[in-house]
């Protein structure tokens, strides 16, 4: 089945996304956390990056960058080590690991349905963020199905 946008008729089912909701329809993203994605995009050209955000509710805090095990232009892998460690660092933080990050080195701020197919954490926020501009944004953040995703507005913060 092909990765298609929901109507807007469809509602976020998880805490976070629904947070986000609450708070006028958006999540808060740190300004700290989009420029670590935008030089670690940079940084892995002409392949994907990946990483973890750190966060609670309604916000993400911070982003950190993993090592790719599936280094292409198409495809990531975050090496376990290192989701392992983001864990741990965010709980010290009194945080909590809220999602994942990639890259589209092609700038398509979009879900693929290779994004959608190995998407297996449904209550995780997944950004993807453009080496270079694209059309005037460089990152957009969703919620993923196996066939199906839902934008969520994002609201960058100091």
């Amino acid at each position: 089945m092909a990765c298609e946008a929901r109507g807007p008729e469809r509602k976020p089912a998880d805490r976070i996304v629904s947070a986000a909701t609450a708070a006028g329809g958006l999540l808060r993203i740190r300004r700290a956390a989009v420029d670590v994605m935008l030089a670690d995009a940079r940084r892995a050209l002409p392949n994907e990056c990946c990483g973890l955000l750190i966060g609670a509710a309604a916000s993400i805090e911070r982003a950190v960058p993993a090592r790719n095990l599936r280094p292409s232009p198409d495809r990531y892998l975050i090496d376990p080590a290192d989701h392992c460690a983001a864990l741990r660092a965010a709980r010290a933080a009194g945080l909590e690991v809220v999602g994942a990050y990639h890259s589209h080195p092609d700038g398509v701020l979009r879900p693929s349905e290779v994004d959608c197919r190995e998407a297996y954490y449904p209550e995780f926020i997944y950004a993807i963020v453009a080496p270079e501009p694209a059309g005037g944004r460089r990152v957009a953040a969703y919620r993923l199905q196996r066939d199906a995703y839902d934008e969520i507005s994002l609201r960058v913060v100091p």
